[in-house]
Parts: C-alpha cells; sequence; structure tokens
C-alpha cells in the first residue's frame, strides 16, 4: 500500500528532516538513507518501522539542515581562527619563513570551519531519531488506512457479486440430474430402441453422470471461503496474504465448477465468477 510521512525534529542548532513513502510489494524491503556518520542507526530503524509495516517497498530519508542562526555563528569563529593563526605561525616560524596573516587566509580559514561537519554524534541524537521515526511512520500509516478503507468498499462490493454469482450456479445445477436423466430416456425412446427405463445400465449411465456433475462440495467450499474473506476484511492486522490465500483456494473451486459444468448457463456464470475474482487477486497485492 501507498503512504507517505514526514517528522522534523532538531538538536544543538540544527534540523533534522525524517521522511518515509511506502509503494506495493508483495514482501517488505526497507531502504534507509541516512548521513554516513549515522549508518548505525539503520539497524534499529529497521527494526522500528517493522512494528509498523509487514508489507511493501518502504523508503526512509533522514536529512540535516543548519538553522539560519547556526549558519551564522559557523561563519566566522574568531577563537578558531586566532587558534589556527598561531599555529601556521609557529610552524613558520621553525622553518624561517616569517608569516603575515592576510585577509585571504582569514577567509580561507572560516570557510574550512564552516565546511566542518556539524553532525552530532549518534548516541547524543539516537532516541530523539526514534521518536521523529516513530511519528513518520504513524503519519505514513493513517494515509494507508485511509487507502485501505478504500479498498475495502471495493472489495466487499466484488465479494457480493462473488457471492450472488454462486447462488445462481447452485440453483442452476440443481436440477442438472434431472434433465439428463430426461434427455437420456427422449434420445432412448427417439431411436427406437426397446430399453426399459428401469435397466439396470440406464440407471447406472444416471448415477454415474450424478456423481460426475456433483458439485454440492464445491458449492459448500466456496460459501465458506467467501464467508472467510468476509471475516478477514474485518479483522485487525496484516490480512494480505490470507487474503491472497482464499483468493486461490475460491479459484481452484471455481476451475472445478467449469470441469463439472454440463451447462452453458453455469459455465457463463462461473466464468463472470473468476472474472471478480480475479480483481480480488489484483487488490490483494495492495493490502497490507
Amino acid at each position: 500500500m501507498t503512504g507517505y510521512g514526514r517528522a522534523l525534529c532538531s538538536f544543538e542548532g540544527i534540523s533534522i528532516v525524517i521522511e518515509i513513502s511506502s509503494v506495493n510489494k508483495r514482501h517488505l524491503e526497507i531502504n534507509i538513507n541516512a548521513p554516513r556518520e549515522w549508518q548505525r542507526f539503520e539497524y534499529d530503524a529497521t527494526k522500528l518501522i517493522k512494528t509498523f509495516i509487514d508489507r511493501g517497498t518502504v523508503r526512509v530519508s533522514i536529512s540535516i539542515c543548519k538553522d539560519n542562526e547556526s549558519e551564522k555563528d559557523l561563519s566566522f569563529k574568531e577563537e578558531f581562527i586566532e587558534k589556527d593563526i598561531n599555529w601556521i605561525e609557529k610552524y613558520l616560524s621553525k622553518k624561517g619563513i616569517n608569516c603575515t596573516p592576510t585577509p585571504e587566509l582569514i577567509l580561507q580559514l572560516t570557510s574550512l570551519h564552516k565546511n566542518e561537519s556539524t553532525i552530532p554524534p549518534l548516541d547524543k541524537i539516537c532516541s530523539i531519531l526514534e521518536k521523529a521515526l516513530s511519528k513518520a511512520c504513524k503519519d505514513l500509516i493513517k494515509m494507508r488506512d485511509t487507502e485501505g478503507n478504500s479498498i475495502k468498499l471495493v472489495l466487499l462490493k466484488v465479494l457480493k457479486r462473488v457471492k450472488n454469482l454462486v447462488s445462481q450456479i447452485e440453483i442452476n445445477t440443481k436440477s442438472m440430474v434431472s434433465d439428463y436423466r430426461e434427455k437420456l430416456f427422449n434420445r432412448l425412446e427417439n431411436s427406437g430402441l426397446s430399453i426399459d427405463l428401469d435397466d439396470d445400465r440406464v440407471l447406472k449411465e444416471i448415477a454415474l453422470f450424478a456423481e460426475k456433475s456433483d458439485v454440492s462440495e464445491e458449492i459448500n467450499r466456496l460459501k465458506s471461503h467467501l464467508g472467510q474473506m468476509e471475516s478477514t476484511f474485518e479483522s485487525k492486522g496484516s490480512i494480505g496474504r490470507k487474503i491472497e490465500f482464499l483468493v486461490q483456494e475460491i479459484s481452484r473451486e471455481l476451475n472445478t465448477l467449469c470441469s463439472k459444468s454440463c451447462r452453458i448457463e453455469s459455465t457463463n456464470l462461473t466464468i463472470e465468477a473468476k472474472t471478480e475474482i480475479e480483481k480480488l487477486r489484483e487488490q490483494a497485492l495492495n493490502i497490507e
């Protein structure tokens, strides 16, 4: 399922932005982009994300920006510049070289200090990062919940149509044996064969057809699977894999119905039900 979350936190003059997004995928894949100094945080971040999400491709971006006041303070640090100039003078004095600080040298030293890393140690900021990431995950889950509720409404409509089609198939197949018996008797009568309708061979033929065309078990299993599917939609937690399994079992029963069907009406109804089930299969990949 798709979603997006964002959180902002501050620490010692720097702002930290955590963004997390997810797209559909059958399994869970987590990609984290963080400053090199915080690479160790990826392990803790992955564990935290897994408490919120079970499926999908998840991307996390952790970026840092300096506050305006912090940027201004870093532009010129007099004590650092003086320390550097003293060190340079002592070094050149040992080499017998005179040193006179110039504006260009001061600007270069200022630039060096400005570009120094201001990323705090992970040990100091780890708990702050975890809280921010947790907030971003909660925002993402809210968005995914909204999408999930929309998908649920669509799936319930599809499920209702499938249940209706199964009921029609059940009604349509109930009279198949009696119809076959009547057609068999008519063919025997029209052929002019002197065969008693109570002949064991005729009765055996009817019994074999009844056994081959009996779909009561398939209908009962379909009703059970559809009922489980409906109750699964109301379950909490991850339900995507269970829905995939139920869709697979429903498809198997519908295939059996197709192979046993001796009526074009039943076959058409079954094909229509299979088409609806394919819609469920496609959406199941988008469900947590």
